[in-house]
């Protein structure tokens, strides 16, 4: 494959990507944050909690706001990354096909110490199948509460959607104005991606595995 991914983890944990005093790390045009992954986990699984202990019913509300949550950030830290001068030294070089986009940013995101993805299975403009294992969201889960009964890695799994979205919905090749318009016009396609997870650690599984795929307009 056209892609390196060694060489992409290794130039991007050299970085030394690390928050500045206020918490914020300014690097691939855009500003990522630094803050530990269990404040992430307390908010998300907290919400998710509430509004079930609220109402049992609001439980898929809950699930699609966590992962709409998902959604926007791909959209704007991997486009921010996909259109960045940092993208196009390291790994646009490397790139041969669209579906290089998706393997570079995949590589990329095994650097940020999220877990370990894995693509198994891309289609191009049709389905991705990533493996994930180490997931900073299951493994947190398991910390603070007992087995789940569903997937619980809303980041990841939403992440893998609008990862798609970028590369085939909104053909960040082309390196599009990142704008509320374009997000709504991306997300809101009766054919856009949505992902499942299909495997989760969470809830006993070996490891987390998603599944995204065209909806049916």
């Amino acid at each position: 494959m056209a892609i390196d991914e060694r060489v992409i983890v290794e130039t991007v944990t050299g970085m030394g990507l690390a928050g500045n005093e206020e918490g914020l790390i300014p690097a691939f045009g855009l500003y990522l944050t630094n803050h530990y992954a269990d404040f992430y986990n307390r908010i998300s699984f907290g919400v998710l909690g509430a509004l079930v202990r609220e109402n049992p019913e609001l439980t898929e509300d809950a699930v699609a706001l966590l992962t709409e949550a998902a959604h926007v950030c791909a959209f704007h830290t991997f486009g921010g990354i996909m259109s960045s001068v940092e993208w196009d030294a390291l790994v646009q070089p490397m790139i041969e096909s669209r579906e290089d986009w998706v393997r570079g940013m995949m590589a990329v995101v095994n650097a940020f110490g999220w877990g370990r993805f894995r693509v198994a299975e891309l289609l191009p403009d049709e389905r991705l199948v990533v493996e994930l294992r180490d997931s900073y969201e299951s493994s947190g889960y398991l910390e603070s509460y007992p087995r789940a009964d569903g997937p619980r890695c809303f980041l990841a799994n939403g992440g893998m959607a609008g990862l798609m979205n970028l590369v085939y919905q909104g053909d960040i090749t082309r390196r599009p104005a990142l704008t509320e318009e374009l997000y709504r016009e991306v997300f809101s396609d009766p054919r856009s991606f949505r992902s499942r997870e299909r495997l989760c650690a969470a809830k006993g599984d070996s490891h987390c595995e998603f599944v995204v795929e065209r909806m049916q307009g």
